[in-house]
């Protein structure tokens, strides 16, 4: 079954089946969905993981892609609090419509209501994710038991004259697609079958992003990259060398220049966009779950 550009999934068998841990809730007025896995019964929690996806996916893909990365760190004692963006997954709007400005304050909303569960609060963020979650950091400094960056989206500034520029396209026509070469899916990671499954994953939104999506993301680019001297937080930044969708410079560039005295770059060599879907992913989770424990233990 295809999903057009407004449906919106309202029942389990249109994406993976939640567990008995979950639950979720949303956030008003945009009434975006916040999916909430807790630990299992008998595995203390020790912390809470905020993890935002990237465009075009959703927060349940990563209990069986992404290394099955939600149910590997309930299992390791974290709790995992997961937002889809709007227009993505299970919350409404238009497909793939999200506004990166309006993502960042969700992303705040949800820290806040995590941070009252008394636990370390963790954020990881992955691509366009990576961005909002970066967005939130510089938003709000404070209460970040650390900081994991997987591949992100992480530009240049632009220039105040080609963001207005930009802002005036996106108001004349914000559905109309950017221009710009567009790398094929094959390149989104190694694994052949895990792409397979996500070109007929028919919740995965496969278009590109509009003027509106680029206009917004451009406006949490430039305050991320204006804030970096205030940046102390913990950070993990992972992220492949042959990444086509997001650049391992601009990733470079940005952990050099935050402040935090706790920062890392774990460069995985010739590493596509998806690294928790590469053929061999244990090392790259092994290392952020290890990263994750250490700065609890500190």
């Amino acid at each position: 079954m295809a999903v057009s550009e407004t449906d919106v999934p309202t029942d389990a068998s249109a994406g993976p089946v939640p567990s008995t841990t979950y639950d979720r809730f949303t956030i008003a007025p945009e009434d975006v969905v916040v999916h909430k896995w807790s630990c299992n019964a008998g595995t203390p929690t020790s912390a809470v993981v905020v993890l935002q996806h990237g465009f075009g996916e959703y927060a349940e893909r990563y209990i069986s892609s992404h290394y099955k990365l939600i149910p590997k760190l309930q299992a390791e004692g974290f709790e995992v609090w997961a937002l889809d963006f709007y227009g993505h997954g299970r919350s409404p709007g238009d497909r793939g419509m999200v506004n990166v400005v309006m993502a960042v304050r969700h992303h705040l909303e949800v820290r806040k209501r995590a941070t009252e569960r008394g636990l370390p609060v963790f954020l990881f963020g992955h691509s366009l994710g990576g961005l909002v979650t970066a967005g939130s950091v510089t938003s709000s400094p404070d209460d970040i038991a650390g900081v994991v960056l997987s591949s992100p989206v992480l530009p240049a500034a632009m220039s105040g004259l080609g963001q207005a520029a930009l802002q005036v396209v996106a108001s004349i026509v914000p559905k109309t697609k950017v221009p710009l070469p567009r790398p094929p899916l094959d390149e989104l990671c190694h694994d052949r079958e895990q792409v397979r499954i996500l070109m007929e994953d028919p919740l995965k939104y496969k278009s590109g992003i509009s003027f509106s999506v680029a206009s917004t993301a451009v406006k949490v680019v430039n305050l991320v990259w204006a804030a970096v001297d205030k940046w102390t937080a913990p950070t993990l930044a992972i992220h492949g060398t042959a990444d086509s969708r997001a650049e391992h410079r601009q990733c470079q560039s940005f952990v050099d220049k935050i402040a935090s005295q706790d920062k890392e770059l774990f460069s995985i060599e010739g590493g596509y966009h998806e690294l928790l879907n590469a053929l061999e992913p244990e090392e790259t989770f092994r290392h952020v779950v290890e990263w994750l424990h250490s700065c609890i233990a500190s």
